[in-house]
């Protein structure tokens, strides 16, 4: 783990260490470079908040698989409806963590939101 990103997990070296890290590099290669500790914090939770959002995903995708597929004991619906609520809300998380760093940061991310996206469909020719 480089020493200028906030450990978060115990173990970095895993997959979902791999995950935050190369989502960390991502926020950073788009909003940094990280100055204060502070926007490091910031960019670390997004990172963190990335990660459990995956695994909230993995989750529910097992559990849709194993009640729809699956022999003997399965998932019950309320299961499944909860597993996709916490992706709901991790969702809501990350992008109130995303708006937190950039705020920190000051900068907005160019080329790669809904509205660039619209403004590069306008333009472009039919």
């Amino acid at each position: 783990m480089s020493g200028r990103m906030p450990r978060r997990l115990v173990n970095h070296r895993g997959l979902l260490g791999n995950q935050f890290r190369e989502h960390y590099l991502a926020l950073e290669e788009t909003y940094g470079p990280f100055v204060t500790v502070l926007q490091k914090e910031a960019a670390a939770d997004a990172a963190q908040a990335h990660v459990l959002k995956l695994v909230a995903t993995r989750t529910w995708e097992e559990a849709q698989q194993a009640r729809a597929n699956g022999r003997g004991r399965r998932p019950n619906a309320r299961l499944v409806v909860a597993l996709s609520k916490r992706i709901a809300l991790d969702t809501g998380s990350y992008t109130l963590l995303v708006n937190r760093l950039r705020d920190l940061t000051g900068k907005q991310p160019t080329g790669h939101g809904p509205v660039d996206l619209a403004r590069h469909l306008a333009g472009a020719p039919r």
